[in-house]
């Protein structure tokens, strides 16, 4: 018994790790993209637009983790990729009502 909550525990984690690290190459993409921090410039605003398509696979992946076993890795999955979810909206918004249509 204690072996197969060890190993819920393990296939928790890595679930929820794969959570986290979904939110966090969306957000090293949208800041390389914002502050231009390597030359690599060819994908422009594409990390913000694949944002709200990929990161409800991040967030189903991080309630999968949290149902299977409470963890860390899939709470701030999770909560990182309901953040970035609400990221481009916003950012849109706010650039229309700050600059203009």
């Amino acid at each position: 018994m204690e072996n197969e909550n060890s190993l819920r525990g393990v296939v928790a984690n890595v679930i929820g790790g794969i959570s986290l690290g979904i939110s966090s190459i969306m957000i090293v993409l949208i800041l390389n993209w914002f502050f231009k921090i390597t030359p690599y410039q060819k994908l422009e605003g594409m990390p913000l637009l694949i944002t709200p398509f990929i990161t409800p696979i991040g967030f189903i992946m991080g309630v999968i983790s949290l149902k299977i076993s409470r963890n860390t890795f899939g709470k701030w999955g999770v909560i990182s990729n309901v953040i970035l979810f609400i990221l481009p909206f916003l950012y849109w918004y706010l650039g229309t009502l700050i600059f203009g249509p």
